[in-house]
């Protein structure tokens, strides 16, 4: 079968242009590891071995506890709030917290406000007290604050009575249950 030759421009034909020869490269195929290398090794052996060793590291210690302190898995019988209660080291910024709220409530004529911050057994005479102050125009300032005992903050307060007179009080401040802080006295009240 013959094609019909027509007027065409100029054909192209491989032979007319010289031909560029690459070098050839071999390249791997994808899986197959290359002749002459050997093929890759995985870390799965040196995991596996990690969590082997410390797995049986954990139970050595277990076991060498069990015979050197054999009650350490019971409870000894007290109930965690109490352990809890007597454990938690007394939180010192408690008292210049409270105390500056006390001398806000002294500063705006409000002993109600103070009375606020009382423990429940200690709000008349907290209530009492900022009355006092405030009757005194009392100006006042909370530094020092110190532990007493495991339960209980002592907060200096320095300053004036009637704008000149100097004076010197403490506040205590009381750890109640629940981690709840409270004043618990204020003392010397000026007398009015």
């Amino acid at each position: 079968m013959s094609y019909p030759q027509g007027p065409q421009g100029p054909q192209w034909h491989p032979q007319q242009y010289p031909q560029q020869q690459y070098p050839h490269q071999q390249y791997p195929q994808q899986g197959y590891p290359q002749q002459g290398y050997p093929p890759p090794k995985k870390g799965n052996g040196l995991l596996i071995g990690l969590i082997a060793g410390g797995g049986a590291l954990v139970v050595v210690v277990f076991v060498i506890l069990a015979f050197v302190a054999p009650g350490f898995l019971l409870s000894d019988g007290k109930s965690s709030s109490s352990a809890k209660a007597t454990q938690t080291p007394l939180q010192l910024n408690w008292g210049p917290v409270l105390a500056g709220k006390f001398i806000l409530a002294v500063f705006g004529d409000e002993p109600d406000k103070a009375a606020e911050s009382a423990c429940a057994d200690a709000k008349d005479k907290v209530r009492q007290a900022a009355k006092e102050y405030g009757d005194r125009n009392a100006s006042l300032s909370a530094k020092d604050p110190r532990e007493v005992s495991p339960d209980l903050i002592m907060v200096t307060m320095t300053g004036t009575l009637d704008r000149t007179e100097p004076h010197n009080g403490t506040m205590e401040v009381r750890r109640e249950a629940g981690d709840k802080y409270c004043i618990s006295s204020v003392s010397p009240v000026p007398a009015g």
